[in-house]
């Protein structure tokens, strides 16, 4: 009897210890609920831009009739024609080709002729109504490779714009390109695409630029979480690609600091007002100063600390 109650009770523990192993395994070897990941949608614009084929980590197709495409937050994106590929940048609501190229220049080499090559592509030959890349134009593309900052850049191109079905047979001038892409950049500018929400603590603060070179004057104000407005601005307009630029304490060289808007010289500026908004990839915590900055020769023409 007392053998029977001893094995009754080594079962009961053994039973009761396996129980317990296979509750702490399961426990241990269970995993968290994977997080769900958000699909955004953005929009390629020279002006909306049908039929572009693009390519993400986790997302790829061809941009609609609204220009948009999806992609995941930090991705990079990819924009191609048949075999013409753009250079990847950062996936955004809005890419333009002022983001393809990483500049602020509407003049540079490489963003004029691909201003150029869209619109010339366009089926229709409006630019103002949409651009719509046909099919027959990736396959015609497909084995072609372009250098945007060629100078024989007309000449690669001029074969598939004159079999690519599209109204106009010849590339469109630079003006009229230039001409039609500002005109989108101001809607842009107007647009919910970049309207910014008022959440950061440094809204309202402000500073007045110090004059270094090129009679540079006037005030900074952050106005919301993307936005700055000069106002009083004056400049004589001198010195080669001039622009305003970010940074903090004041490290314009480094390569962190950043332009923000377009080219300013070339004009001069009497008591005026600019309104800039922060580049997509940046934000208020990116910068505590602006400065006129002069990139050819990394000279500070003027500098202002934002302050409450």
């Amino acid at each position: 009897m007392t053998y029977k109650l001893l094995l009754s009770s080594t079962l009961v523990i053994l039973l009761t210890a396996c129980g317990s192993d296979d509750k702490s395994t399961e426990q241990q070897t269970s995993l968290p609920p994977t997080p769900s990941v958000t699909t955004l949608t953005g929009v390629f614009l020279d002006s909306a831009v049908k039929g572009l084929n693009y390519k993400t980590a986790s997302q790829s197709g061809q941009t609609n009739e609204l220009g948009e495409f999806s992609f995941q937050a930090d991705e990079m994106i990819t924009f191609s024609i048949g075999a013409i590929e753009l250079p990847s940048t950062l996936a955004a609501l809005y890419i333009t080709p002022l983001e393809v190229y990483q500049t602020n220049n509407i003049n540079q080499i490489e963003v004029v002729n691909l201003l150029r090559l869209l619109q010339s592509l366009d089926l229709d030959g409006d630019a103002s109504n949409g651009i719509e890349i046909t099919e027959s134009v990736h396959q015609l593309a497909a084995n072609l490779s372009i250098d945007f900052s060629a100078t024989d850049f007309e000449q690669q191109i001029a074969e598939l714009i004159s079999l690519s079905g599209a109204a106009n047979q010849e590339l469109v001038p630079v003006t009229m390109a230039i001409e039609h892409f500002q005109l989108t950049l101001n809607q842009i500018s107007n647009d919910n695409l970049t309207r910014c929400t008022t959440t950061h603590g440094k809204i309202g603060h402000s500073g007045f630029f110090n004059t270094f070179h090129h009679n540079v004057s006037g005030k900074a104000t952050i106005i919301d979480d993307c936005t700055i407005e000069i106002t009083q601005f004056s400049y004589d307009g001198g010195g080669p690609d001039v622009y305003f630029y970010g940074a903090i304490d004041h490290q314009y060289a480094e390569s962190a600091a950043f332009a923000i808007g377009q080219q300013i010289n070339g004009q001069s500026y009497d008591n005026a007002s600019i309104t800039l908004k922060l580049p997509q990839n940046k934000s208020l915590d990116d910068l505590n100063g602006l400065s006129v900055w002069c990139v050819d020769f990394s000279a500070n023409f003027g500098q202002m600390e934002f302050t409450q």
